[in-house]
């Protein structure tokens, strides 16, 4: 199973029924809210949505409404989810602080809901109960006067510590927003991270865009992370998810949201991130004397393979090779290790030794492949889509998925060869260079079209120039006589008369 990091559309801000400014039908008792819950988890589901908070003003009373309901969800044909695949959910307030500035609560997403009540007694807050229909009037929390502050007396409960994050309001200069005049000194000395803003990034102003980015020297230099949110309050769900964010993880924590917002050129994203078209998924090792029978998940983006000396490391990247016909480089130093011979005897005696066969699996423009090759014979066969497995080439497999694979001592010896760099360095962007060279031929078609076209041209209009001439020359002839000749009379006048459409010399009569 993929265990990595992945990237998930999340919007961090959205209220329930309780919420004081809802515009719709409310949600009081049990049963509502549990149909509210369900209806707002397939509204994610339609609008795209991975992950949201329920971060209603100081109050949780429904986030497990949701979290249940996302965890009882079904696919199509009725049957649950698996866990990877539900809508995340993370427990989570809107806070109204002393500082002043409004700020995100996130939780974990599996905080414990037996902890909300401590949660609310250490912020101070005097929440309605329950079964209420909305919230109370939110009343600041005056007693909290900085992000440090705050930070130090919530790190004070160990039940709460390392498990949640605070995003204050960095939403321009706004009443509620932390980007207030006076308030760099707060900005500069918060242990926050990340912010969230009121809708789209796009309508921060340029002032505020520096600031944030970490180029204001009276703000501290500081940067901070921006997650896009939607503020939904409708229970048509109209505004859900009309401003979110990507974030990678990979387990939905409040340390995770903190690690996405100290990598956030590689794990916060205000548009979708474009992944690679092709990538390898997993590999199948039936059996193998070294390893015995591998089963393995690859993440699109990185893996990495830890483990001691002779732990196999090696061995999995050779397999996985060997199956997508990799071709290892040739090296004619006698020196240098032959890493033919190398491959051929580990697959004789791990593999061919049991029968063993291979399937590496990766996919291209979305469409699952899987590659098998068997130890027996080499023979190489390939299955696309829901297709039936059919008997292939290496070179069919290789212009599918080219791949470039060296271990630490293969390029430290190819280094130093001018051809395996080349190879090195065009394998992974070889589909690309094609394209481009496509482009380039199809320029050099039109331009040479254009340039006949060109000529063409400049020839008909030589021609037309020439016609036009001879028309005028012959209107020249006829408009510039003093007098008009009548029918069967003569004149000693001199009269240019056109031959053939050549002008003839003058004749007289």
């Amino acid at each position: 199973m993929d265990r990595g990091a992945h990237y998930y559309r999340c919007d961090l801000q959205v209220h329930s029924p309780r919420d004081l400014r809802w515009t719709g039908r409310p949600a009081i008792t049990p049963e509502e809210r549990r149909v509210y819950a369900e209806s707002l988890v397939a509204a994610c589901r339609e609008k795209g949505l991975a992950a949201i908070a329920v971060t209603d003003h100081h109050d949780l009373a429904f986030a497990d409404y949701v979290r249940k309901a996302a965890e009882d969800e079904t696919d199509g044909e009725g049957a649950p989810l698996l866990p990877a695949e539900r809508l995340v959910v993370f427990p989570g307030m809107e806070l109204t602080l002393g500082i002043p500035c409004q700020a995100l609560l996130i939780l974990d997403a599996d905080f414990p809901s037996n902890m909300f009540q401590p949660l609310l007694t250490a912020f101070r807050i005097e929440a309605r109960a329950d079964q209420e229909a909305s919230t109370a009037q939110v009343a600041r929390l005056a007693h909290i006067h900085s992000f440090k502050e705050l930070k130090e007396e919530l790190d004070g409960h160990s039940w709460l510590k390392d498990r949640y994050i605070i995003f204050p309001n960095v939403t321009n200069e706004g009443e509620f927003s932390l980007l207030r005049h006076g308030m760099a000194g707060k900005y500069t000395e918060m242990p926050c991270v990340g912010g969230f803003i009121d809708g789209s990034v796009t309508k921060l102003r340029p002032g505020v865009s520096n600031i944030l980015a970490g180029k204001d020297k009276a703000w501290g230099n500081k940067r901070l992370a921006c997650f896009q949110t939607s503020d939904n309050r409708r229970d048509d769900h109209r505004d859900l998810g009309g401003h979110s964010t990507w974030i990678k993880w990979a387990t939905p924590t409040a340390e995770a949201l903190r690690q996405a917002c100290l990598a956030q050129e590689s794990r916060v994203s205000q548009t979708q991130p474009r992944l690679p078209s092709i990538v390898i998924s997993g590999i199948t090792v039936s059996n193998s004397t070294f390893l015995g029978p591998v089963e393995l998940e690859f993440n699109p983006q990185y893996n990495a393979l830890i483990g001691g000396r002779g732990t196999g490391k090696s061995t999995i990247l050779e397999y996985l090779r060997w199956a997508l016909c990799d071709q290892p480089p040739v090296i004619t130093d006698e020196d240098a290790p032959n890493y033919q011979a190398r491959r051929t005897r580990l697959i004789d005696q791990t593999l061919k030794a049991v029968n063993s066969t291979v399937d590496a699996r990766f996919i291209v423009n979305e469409v699952p492949h899987v590659v098998r090759r068997r130890s027996e014979d080499g023979l190489v066969s390939i299955k696309v889509g829901s297709s039936e497995f059919r008997e292939c080439s290496e070179d069919e497999v290789r212009s599918l998925l080219p791949i470039q694979a060296y271990s630490q001592k293969q390029l430290s010896d190819v280094s130093v060869r001018s051809d395996e760099l080349l190879r090195f360095v065009i394998s992974p962007v070889r589909s690309e260079l094609r394209q481009i060279e496509s482009r380039i031929e199809d320029s050099a078609s039109r331009v040479r079209q254009s340039y006949a076209t060109r000529l063409r041209h400049r020839t008909l209009s030589t021609e037309i120039e020439h016609r036009n001439l001879e028309q005028h020359s012959c209107s020249r002839v006829g408009g510039g006589m003093k007098g008009r000749i009548a029918p069967g009379e003569t004149t000693a006048e001199a009269v240019a008369v056109p031959v053939m459409g050549v002008h003839s010399p003058n004749c007289f009569a």
